[in-house]
């Protein structure tokens, strides 16, 4: 499935040669941002073929634990973006758009005349010259546990894979001769509308470029998710191209998207459809998901046989993606004692409703959510995890995300007992909008009311995040931070300072 890419683009240089389309050209591959989500897996992959990879990543992340992921599998690390960076021998640069200034690696790029790819184009290329069995998870959004869970069922020591979100201490890029899961979502981070300026052109691109071809694709999603799809025919067009292109495609019927492209794909002759759901007459029948207080039990019916697996996800709706990516294995001929062995290494996704750890009785889970009805998700979820509060901390993701799922966004809180609203996440320095942090804000006051909710407010004599959170805990609360920007820092540190000075005497602002 193809991206949609909203960045600002470097300057073109109008003698650049457009790539051919060969599966070579990632050879000698440069990645920007090589540490930025969907960034690392691809650089891992590549690098574990035995391929030279050279990577910028920003300041930033220079002690991240991705750039010594990066380091310790053997990819040339350069910290900060420079020309120089750019070697003349590369063989292509990949960079994932998330650019909005004049950038001196993708111009440098353009000068050498080096293909410049986006990580769409850089999967397309390398999946269509695996020559083995290609398994995508694809889809507008909620592809990470899917996507995890998967590559840990088919985890035979021949598989490999490349993922958005890795599972918990997995790297989210891996070779394998046998096989490739990769995941095809376009949501990897926060993409913005171009604003006008004199470099706001496309680099050159190796197009035409060959779709992936997979084997087996499993579609999770397909509904609106600006600024990658303005509406839900622009998803449903593309996931149902990626469906057609497929050897057999699963689709589970609870995604109201996805019962769509089954229709759409009963028009013509096609790829095999199996269809996972909640009722009997689905090919993979699955039982509602119980929680048994630290794990799912999941019950699946397939081709006549009952099996049950437990995993440590909470939340219904990751439970349910657990089931999708274990009926794929067993959709692909994956041997069921197999999977079941498999399951159990499975201990869910990096910052996906993750426990970061209990102080003073206050506990903090991490969340990855992006789209509205991820965040809604994980915040119902989060009921699962305490008989307390719930105190939302949400750092919406990007300017442009943000202004077209203000509303949404806001009622997607409406699950919990207050909420706490940080300036959203964009690498824009100025924008013209107004702040569509304020549309958030009227829409949680609908739902929540207005002594409910608070927001961060920016200037030297304003209480931070963290100080605004340990005024609003008590005893027994649980704290969901939200984001994908400071918000990922936020947890931890809202944990040292419980640690530090305890719990707040008043409890509530």
């Amino acid at each position: 499935m193809e991206t949609v890419d909203t960045a600002v683009r470097p300057h073109t240089n109008g003698n650049a040669k457009p790539a051919p389309d060969r599966s070579d050209v990632l050879t000698r591959a440069h990645l920007v941002d090589a540490a930025a989500p969907g960034m690392e897996g691809l650089a891992l992959w590549l690098v574990s073929r035995g391929l030279e990879v050279t990577g910028s990543i920003a300041l930033a992340d220079e002690d991240s634990a991705a750039a010594t992921r990066l380091r310790e599998a053997g990819v040339g690390v350069a910290v900060g973006f420079d020309a120089r960076h750019v070697r003349e021998d590369r063989t292509c640069m990949v960079w994932s758009g998330v650019v909005t200034d004049p950038h001196p690696e993708l111009d440098h790029a353009q000068e050498l005349r080096l293909p410049v790819l986006s990580r769409a184009h850089a999967l397309a290329s390398l999946t269509a010259g695996f020559g083995r069995q290609l398994v995508a998870v694809g889809g507008s959004h909620d592809t990470a546990t899917a996507a995890a869970m998967l590559a840990t069922v088919l985890d035979d020591g021949h598989t490999g894979w490349i993922l958005n979100a890795p599972a918990r201490n997995r790297a989210p890029g891996q070779a394998g001769e046998r096989r490739l899961v990769v995941d095809l979502c376009p949501d990897t981070a926060t993409h913005e509308a171009a604003p006008l300026g004199s470099w706001n052109y496309r680099p050159n691109t190796a197009k035409p470029y060959r779709r992936p071809q997979p084997a087996v694709t499993l579609i999770t999603a397909a509904a609106r998710n600006a600024p990658h799809f303005d509406d839900t025919i622009e998803a449903l067009n593309a996931v149902t191209n990626l469906a057609r292109l497929s050897g057999t495609v699963v689709l589970p019927l609870w995604d109201k998207g996805a019962k769509i492209v089954h229709e759409r794909l009963s028009d013509r002759p096609g790829p095999a459809v199996v269809t996972v759901g909640l009722y009997e007459s689905a090919d993979v029948w699955v039982l509602p998901p119980r929680w048994l207080g630290g794990e799912h039990l999941l019950t699946l019916h397939h081709q006549g046989v009952r099996h049950q697996f437990t995993v440590p996800v909470a939340g219904r709706h990751h439970a349910l993606a657990a089931c999708a990516a274990i009926a794929t294995a067993l959709a692909a001929g994956e041997d069921p004692q197999a999977v079941a062995q498999r399951v159990g290494t499975f201990r869910g996704v990096q910052r996906s409703l993750a426990v970061l750890g209990t102080q003073c009785g206050i506990t903090v889970v991490d969340s990855r959510a992006r789209h509205p009805r991820e965040v809604a998700q994980d915040v119902m979820a989060a009921r699962m995890l305490t008989e307390g509060n719930v105190i939302v901390a949400l750092e919406p993701d990007g300017i442009a995300r943000t202004s077209a799922h203000a509303s949404d966004l806001g009622a997607a809180l409406g699950d919990a007992d207050y909420a706490l609203l940080l300036p959203v996440s964009t690498p824009l320095a100025t924008y013209e909008e107004h702040d569509p942090l304020d549309a958030v804000e009227r829409a949680a006051v609908r739902v929540l009311g207005p002594g409910a909710v608070h927001r961060v407010r920016c200037g030297p004599c304003e209480a931070g995040p963290e100080q605004r959170l340990f005024e609003m805990t008590a005893e027994g609360d649980l704290v969901l931070v939200i984001g994908t920007g400071q918000a990922e820092r936020l947890g931890s540190s809202l944990l040292d300072r419980l640690a530090q000075t305890g719990a707040p005497d008043t409890g509530r602002p």
